[in-house]
């Protein structure tokens, strides 16, 4: 959260170029090879698109780990290191268990020698982009914001479920306190799940269907037969690691996790093996399975919905990974904050930093919730809109968001959200000085009042950028059947525009906000950043319920192209009842 305010009674508010610059890029190092990692992993939670050979050239054995991947301009606020892990299929060597220097010359097996070279490797980079200076010769000062690791994924592919755990992978685990720093999350990734779903699913549906079960039925048994094979040949494997070697394992039901939400252990604790003087901690190694989801990828039996029981609501484990990955980031505000800025898969989480963000610019001295003192509406609000949009990771080529380049979108964002009776003092808050003679309008709120109608102008430019985020992020399971384009244009900004003007989700968070006790009783400034997200959050589900409401009426259409696309059946009657337009005019079939 920015730290807007000081003990003087005018505030000068931070430029918006200057929001991101104390961390401005993300940094990850993913740990895989060309069986556990493909390029859906960086696509859908970063958005980039890489091509596979690529990614699997960041993987090889002769890749400089040093070298980030070419993300090509498709993400400024993230950076991806890549390393082989260290499996070695054939080896039954066991590493040394005190130390990592032992020559890869004492075993003959190439598939060791990599693999103890690689954990070398990974070791001395990680000793120099953070706090630990153990191996190598890496001194501290020389670690800055421009350079420090905040992340790392290992990836395993469960598609393979004879996988065994190497010798080195074994090493790796049980030093992990002294090889990673504890503010340096370690994510355990299950990758190609989907692939494991789906050879449970064949080895199983067909004796299911001969037996005449219902889908409903098989629904329920696969999510549980899935879940237990996970455990049984994969899952125990590796908890068995971390648990036998540093005696803390965790159980964490979590209802709404990855493929169907079954029970299971996905919290891995790990304690010990930390530097003299820091004490005995707990260390988390969080359990993440990934690969596939939202896209029903199989049809079983002529009823996708069997697939879809297992695909669960996660974009395939992919929202999960990247709560999992924030949660784990607790060196600094300012890497969560650009974490969210860089990931585009999850707009809530983007949402929610935004709603903080938007906290800064009130005042809870008086223990009420109050617009920040001499600091006009119109420049606050600049300034908030241009800040939030860095935090959506929208990829505007053409300047659409702006406001520079495009000065009226802040005004048609919020006249489309607010009641043709305030759009007069929304136009004069964002035109006129407060202390303008003439700025008669404004002058006559109260404080409570000025505070209420800016909260709701923050939640509203909120909400268009959640909105638009949610119909331009790629390689989501859009329900409306479009392939999001990949960059922003002037008709997308102005559709998303029309559908808060003619929906309904605006009357819930104007209301949400207006009936809020918050700004007669207010100590934090976190009550005012959980109530601008809950007001979003309200006006986001009252969307979707309207739509689907509409859906089951007829066709929405997104984009008047698709118009194109409209069969002549409609004119005999055999397609849907009617077809909804942007505008919200409907087309009737004709009888």
């Amino acid at each position: 959260m920015d730290d807007e305010t000081s003990n003087n009674p005018i505030v000068k508010l931070t430029p918006s170029s200057q929001y991101l610059a104390p961390c401005p890029k993300f940094r990850v190092l993913v740990m895989g090879n060309p069986e556990s990692t493909k390029q859906e992993l960086f696509s859908k939670v970063f958005g980039v698109d890489l091509e596979k050979k690529l990614v699997a050239d960041a993987f090889s054995p002769t890749h400089d780990i040093n070298t980030p991947l070419d993300l090509e301009g498709q993400n400024e606020h993230l950076e991806i290191f890549t390393s082989p892990n260290f499996f070695s299929p054939t080896s039954s060597t066991s590493f040394p268990s005190s130390s990592f220097e032992s020559s890869s010359e004492s075993s003959s097996d190439p598939s060791y020698t990599l693999a103890s070279t690689a954990l070398r490797t990974v070791s001395s980079f990680i000793a120099s982009r953070t706090s630990l200076s153990q191996i190598g010769s890496v001194a501290p000062d020389v670690i800055t914001s421009d350079n420090r690791l905040h992340a790392i994924w290992y990836c395993v592919s469960s598609a393979d479920t004879s996988r065994p755990i190497s010798p080195v992978e074994s090493y790796f685990f049980h030093h992990l306190s002294q090889i990673v720093p504890h503010h340096v999350p370690v994510l355990l990734l299950f990758t190609k799940y989907d692939e494991f779903v789906s050879q449970v699913q064949m080895d199983w549906i067909k004796s299911a269907q001969e037996k005449g079960m219902s889908k409903v039925a098989v629904a329920h048994i696969l999510r549980d037969l899935v879940t237990k094979k996970f455990e049984d040949t994969i899952g125990r494997k590796w908890d068995g690691l971390l648990k036998g070697v540093d005696g803390g394992l965790k159980e964490r039901r979590d209802s709404g996790f990855g493929y169907g939400g079954s029970d299971r252990k996905d919290m891995l604790y790990v304690g010990g093996g930390e530097r003299e003087g820091e004490g005995r901690r707990q260390r988390e190694v969080v359990r993440v399975l990934v690969g596939g989801g939202g896209e029903s990828e199989q049809d079983w039996g002529g009823e996708p919905a069997w697939g879809e029981e297992l695909s669960g609501e996660e974009e395939g484990g992919y929202g999960e990974l990247v709560k999992r990955t924030l949660g784990g980031l607790r060196e600094s505000k300012e890497v969560r904050r650009v974490f969210a800025a860089a990931q585009r898969c999850l707009a809530g989480v983007s949402s929610e930093f935004a709603a903080n963000l938007a906290s800064t610019y009130f005042e809870v001295d008086t223990s009420h919730a109050r617009k920040l003192h001499g600091v006009d509406v119109r420049d606050i609000m600049p300034n908030f809109f241009a800040k939030a949009v860095q935090l959506f990771n929208l990829r505007d080529v053409s300047c659409v968001l702006d406001l520079n380049h495009n000065p009226s979108l802040l005004i048609r964002i919020l006249e489309a959200t607010f009641g043709p009776h305030q759009r007069v003092l929304v136009d004069e808050s964002l035109s006129h000085s407060s202390t303008d003679p003439g700025h008669t309008i404004f002058l006559g709120l109260s404080p409570h009042e000025r505070a209420v109608m800016l909260a709701q102008a923050m939640a509203a430019v909120i909400l268009f950028l959640h909105k638009l985020a949610d119909i331009q992020w790629p390689h989501r399971d859009n329900s409306r059947g479009i392939l999001p384009p990949a960059t922003i244009t002037s008709r997308q900004v102005q559709h998303v525009i029309d559908e808060i003007e003619l929906g309904t989700e605006k009357r819930d968070l104007l209301e949400e906000i207006e009936g809020s006790s918050l700004f007669t009783s207010c100590r934090m400034r976190k009550e005012v950043a959980d109530l601008i997200c809950k007001a979003v959050e309200k006006a986001d589900e009252s969307a979707a319920s309207h739509f689907s409401r509409e859906e089951s009426r007829g066709t929405f259409m997104v984009d008047d192209s698709d118009l194109q696309e409209i069969s002549l059946a409609f004119v005999n009657d055999k397609g849907p009842d009617d077809m909804v337009l942007p505008n919200g005019l409907r087309i009737l079939p004709l009888n």
